[in-house]
């Protein structure tokens, strides 16, 4: 107890950083809690840290916070976007600006980036407890047995969805694949085999999320990381051609299922599609409103004639920003993710998961975003903007 008075409130607000860094995918709520914590901490006794000069890219993180804002002007249901953006924009951007001006040294940087992928295992752990030891009652769930009868169950976790999990897991398999590279050529065969343990059983978790937007994103994410980071990597792709003609399991045929599109999620998927071009079409500037899609589509909707049905987002990252809040807050988030990334990637003395592992969460974000909307979940955005922070607490500390 003596210790925990002894310490600073930086200290304090970094512990509770840690602490909503191992909470956040795995209970939300008190993740939430400790970020708010931190974020009074630090406005009742540490404002001026947050004094000074913006980088741009902070400009943009305003401007898209503010347009986001703005939106709620256009909701069919204002008190609900209001509720929800002032909650949602609130933590995000709270874990943003708390995670820039705390993580100013490179021994907390190096702290967070072990503690995020050992989190990743956690993860990985309980979402493994649920997949083997599931009640009969939800064996069935995220499955299309039309289309897959040999499918019974899909790995979702402490993210409840397999998709959200997928994405959650591809985000620290980028940080800890690169991590596990630099340890490799280091020669350090202790660290190297519990790396490569931690990573091997990611990979199998997002196998078992029979995800097929998570996979074709690790196959870009590979092949990006080959191209910039260690060329052997792009053998690791030809894994994909040799499980789709020498395996026939439900692996192969959710692959397989790519190419035909007859299934019910991806027909479904153009026709939300459809529908959201209609939306943005009719709301060009700010969009229907802040967390507005699933009050409003009933009003466009043609596929599904039941109103019971609730569809929350578009199953597109683009469609669904733009046509929530409009196609300049697109712009706003893409260059929000496309530069902490250049950024990062500029500074050349950094090891190699600093330097490009906000690289491929970005390639990741961009591609699975192409068929889905991973990010309307909070635990899944809380974590990108943690992300995003970081890699500007990364930026001010190396270009002061």
């Amino acid at each position: 107890m003596e210790a925990l008075r002894r310490l600073s409130v930086d200290q304090w607000i970094v512990y509770l950083l840690c602490g909503a860094t191992v909470y956040i995918p795995l209970v939300p709520i008190v993740g939430n809690i400790l970020v708010i914590m931190a974020g009074v901490l630090a406005l009742l006794f540490d404002r001026k840290r947050f004094s000074g000069t913006l980088h741009w890219l902070q400009w943009a993180v305003l401007a898209f916070t503010l347009w986001t804002g703005i939106s709620i002007v256009n909701s069919v249901n204002m008190q609900w976007s209001a509720m929800s953006w002032f909650y949602h924009m609130g933590m995000y951007a709270s874990i943003y600006w708390l995670m820039t001006y705390y993580m100013d040294t490179e021994r907390r940087q190096k702290t967070f980036l072990s503690l995020f992928c050992m989190t990743g295992v956690l993860v990985c752990l309980g979402a493994g407890y649920q997949y083997f030891y599931m009640t009969p009652e939800h064996i069935h769930e995220w499955v299309d047995n039309a289309h897959f009868p040999g499918l019974m169950r899909r790995m979702y976790g402490t993210l409840q969805n397999p998709n959200l999990l997928g994405e959650y897991l591809l985000f620290t398999i980028s940080i800890g694949g690169l991590g596990t590279m630099q340890v490799l050529k280091a020669k350090d065969w202790n660290g190297s085999a519990k790396m490569v343990l931690s990573v091997a059983v990611m990979l199998l978790c997002l196998v078992l999320t029979y995800s097929r937007g998570m996979w074709l994103s690790l196959a870009v994410a590979v092949f990006v990381a080959g191209i910039c980071v260690e060329r052997r990597l792009l053998y690791a792709l030809l894994v994909v051609p040799l499980v789709l003609f020498f395996y026939h399991g439900e692996v192969s045929s959710r692959l397989w299922s790519l190419f035909s599109g007859q299934d019910t999620s991806v027909m479904l998927r153009w026709a939300l599609w459809d529908s959201t071009m209609y939306m943005i079409e009719d709301f060009p500037v700010f969009g229907i409103g802040w967390d507005a899609f699933w009050m409003t589509y009933p009003d466009y909707n043609y596929f599904i004639q039941d109103p019971t049905v609730i569809i929350y987002h578009a199953h597109n990252l683009y469609l669904q920003v733009a046509a929530e809040t409009g196609p300049i807050s697109l712009c706003l988030f893409l260059a929000i993710l496309l530069g902490h990334s250049r950024n990062v990637q500029k500074q050349k003395q950094l090891a190699i998961p600093f330097r490009y592992g906000m690289t491929l969460i970005a390639v990741v974000v961009l591609i699975s975003g192409l068929f889905d909307h991973a990010l309307y979940s909070q635990q899944v955005s809380m974590v990108l903007w943690q992300l995003l922070g970081f890699a500007m607490a990364i930026i001010r500390t190396k270009t002061k």
